[in-house]
């Protein structure tokens, strides 16, 4: 069974104007740009197979709010309970090494340009991933989304008691892992960019990116360092999906 027509255009609009945002939460889950598309078109596919689940939706007062929340119970039910990484697994990817000078390879401006910026984005988005799947999700929407610990937890279905407990810890994780760290909380800290790229290349933990929509002009370290975790978060740029990858996606409603 799939979606009736009359649903199909609806369905296609109200992806239309949220699939930005949708990748962009899906991505700070998965820290992956193609998971995070693949995570999407999945819960669009799923949509189109459940006519009764899509009409639902449709029907919410706020069905873009809705559509977020499906794809964050998506997630959330295929991720399970367990981090896909951990904090020593993360130092052993970035810090076993002394720091190296950057390959003349990438010593265009430009090009290093993006890559730091690429760099900057995996890094402390793979931070995030070192936490339970519940524990990261209520981070990204209060701390990066801006949903207050209510709506947020209405949106995955939970006790407002049980979400305010998985973001207070998913914050103390965060700084406890950072603030000693990162040169974008202290300029002091041991691990800088510059000095990191070359090994995150090396060991495919950063992967150039497909463009560079997403990837601001002003150079990556230019608001830091910024004392505390938050607002290091707060500036991180949004992941933005291609045009073509968005027309792909869509298509799958035509």
């Amino acid at each position: 069974m799939v979606v009736t027509s009359s649903h199909k255009p609806q369905l296609r609009a109200l992806f239309a104007s949220e699939t930005q945002q949708l990748y962009a939460f899906a991505y700070l889950m998965v820290c992956s740009r193609s998971e995070a598309r693949r995570a999407v078109e999945a819960s669009a596919r799923r949509l189109l197979s459940e006519p009764a689940h899509a009409a639902e939706l449709l029907a919410e007062p706020d069905p873009n709010g809705a559509l977020l929340g499906v794809i964050a119970r998506d997630l959330d039910a295929r991720l399970g309970r367990k981090a896909g990484r951990t904090f020593k697994i993360l130092d052993d990817i970035l810090r076993s090494e002394l720091t190296r000078p950057v390959d003349p390879a990438y010593s265009d401006p430009d090009k290093l340009h993006a890559l730091l910026w690429e760099l900057k984005r995996t890094c402390l988005t793979s931070v995030l991933s070192c936490l339970p799947p519940g524990v990261r999700m209520a981070f990204i929407l209060t701390d990066l989304m801006n949903f207050q610990p209510g709506p947020g937890a209405r949106l995955l279905k939970i006790k407002e008691s049980a979400y305010r407990v998985r973001l207070t810890r998913a914050r103390k994780r965060i700084e406890d892992y950072l603030t000693p760290r990162c040169q974008h909380v202290d300029v002091g800290n041991p691990c800088n960019c510059e000095g990191r790229l070359a090994i995150s290349l090396d060991k495919r933990f950063l992967r150039p990116p497909p463009h560079t929509k997403d990837i601001p002009e002003e150079p990556f370290d230019a608001r830091s360092p910024h004392g505390t975790v938050m607002p290091l978060y707060r500036t991180l740029p949004t992941v933005q999906l291609s045009n073509s990858r968005t027309r792909e996606l869509l298509a799958l409603f035509d």
